[in-house]
């Protein structure tokens, strides 16, 4: 017997990844998007394509967002006013622009809110706020909040995690809700990847409360006498797909014989797709920085490589010293033209830049700026490459299934990989969302 499905409304959705695990817990029905970003909203949409009842999705800047156009969206969905289960978003702490809130939006009572006027005063707070008075509009059983975890530490009139004080206050004293927060780690849900996010869970039909992890460190006790299960690897992720084609999408949509053999669990669900997956290509890289990536160790720091590498190359400037007779910054610089000697090595860059995967572990944080080895460790662990839109979407936990699509033109969506990465950074890991999903079902069952 199937289980009834709770309507779910997303707002700053970017792609879906909040939505994909919802729908994929079989317990939600998206009912609503909203989002600025067309091509976000373009990827949404067709993700969305085969769902029962596909949401209304509205590109419009939240503020701009009339609240009886909200209610219009989600009527047209079967949900009365009062009747939504779950609203959603990530609202950023700085705004997409500089609007005038008194002339773009009507007032609700929220106006009244004892943190109102605090946080009214500040632009960058806009769009948390805006959210909010949503939620005093649509007063949903359930409200989640999801955002970096700097949000808990973001500040005003001189005082740390102001913002986040007010937010609870507001929820909890103004709107009535019970509201637990906490810092997850998406490693923890079964992604593979150690990405952290602040997230707020608040509940009009009891005790807000967190799903359960599943997973943890390898050497952890809960690990080693099998309470939980060991945190998912990049390997895990990512090593039964086939070497990126140079003919960009050519594969895309082909025979799945092209996976590799022996997947592991996690490949496994994640090989939704009935043909090779689209969105696996990667861009090209200068030879400069392949010259980088190629000397880097698996899971290391830039630290540690390039004092690694330096202490290589001293013994080699050592060396031309006492043959020549030469100064070792003569030495450096005939090695330096010669191409024995990198220079990039005695640059002091970001911890992880240029550096490589680690296949036993999880992936750090994957981010909008996946496309550039230089902003963090996004380089494949053997290739010479950085890892593809489709590998980025897998750590983020992403199913095969689902293609993003970065013009309006769905033949030439590869076109722009830093449009899709940008996606993909900016997501909310779906198997994180798909546990909330369950978690907030269950409650709903039982009220």
């Amino acid at each position: 017997m199937s289980k009834k499905k709770y309507s779910l409304a997303e707002f700053f959705s970017g792609c879906g990844g909040t939505s994909r695990g919802f729908t994929k817990s079989g317990r939600f029905n998206v009912v609503f998007g909203n989002d600025v970003k067309a091509e976000a909203l373009r990827t949404f949409e067709f993700n969305h394509r085969q769902d029962d009842v596909p949401p209304v999705i509205v590109r419009k800047d939240i503020r701009l967002l009339d609240v009886a156009e909200i209610h219009t969206a989600l009527s047209q969905r079967g949900v009365s006013e009062g009747d939504l289960d779950c609203m959603i978003g990530g609202p950023p702490c700085q705004g997409f622009s500089q609007l005038r809130r008194s002339e773009h939006r009507q007032r609700g009572k929220i106006t009244t809110f004892s943190g109102y006027s605090q946080l009214a005063h500040d632009p960058r707070n806009d769009l948390v706020l805006r959210y909010i008075e949503i939620a005093e509009a649509l007063r949903p059983k359930f409200l989640v909040i999801e955002n970096v975890p700097q949000m808990l530490n973001h500040g005003f009139d001189g005082r740390l995690g102001r913002l986040s004080e007010l937010v609870i206050q507001m929820l909890e004293r103004d709107l009535g809700y019970d509201v637990k927060v906490a810092i997850v780690n998406s490693a923890d849900y079964g992604v593979p990847q150690l990405r952290e996010r602040a997230v707020f869970i608040a509940s009009s039909i009891g005790p807000a409360s967190f799903p359960p992890i599943t997973h943890g460190d390898p050497s952890s006790p809960n690990v080693l006498n099998g309470s939980l299960k060991p945190w998912v690897t990049v390997a895990d992720a990512i090593s039964d797909l086939p070497l990126p084609s140079p003919h960009g999408e050519l594969l895309g949509g082909g025979s799945i014989d092209l996976y590799g053999e022996d997947p592991s669990d996690y490949a496994l669900l994640m090989r939704t797709s009935k043909t090779l997956p689209y969105n696996h290509i990667t861009r090209t890289y200068r030879r400069s920085v392949i010259d980088i990536i190629k000397e880097m160790t698996p899971g290391e720091t830039w630290n540690s490589e390039s004092q690694r590498i330096r202490t290589l190359y001293a013994s080699a400037i050592s060396k031309l010293v006492k043959s020549k007779g030469i100064s070792p910054e003569l030495a450096r610089f005939e090695l330096e033209l010669t191409g024995k000697i990198n220079p990039a090595f005695f640059k002091k860059y970001y911890w992880s830049a240029y550096t490589r995967l680690g296949w036993n572990s999880p992936a750090l944080t994957i981010t909008a700026n996946a496309n550039f080895l230089g902003s963090g460790r996004f380089t494949h662990p053997t290739q010479l490459r950085g890892i593809t839109m489709r590998e980025a979407a897998r750590l983020q936990s992403f199913d095969d299934d689902f293609r993003f699509i970065t013009s309006d033109n769905d033949s030439l969506d590869t076109a722009r990989i830093g449009v899709g990465m940008d996606m993909i950074g900016e997501a909310v890991p779906p198997l994180l969302s798909k546990s909330i999903a369950l978690h907030l079902a269950h409650q709903l069952d039982t009220n």
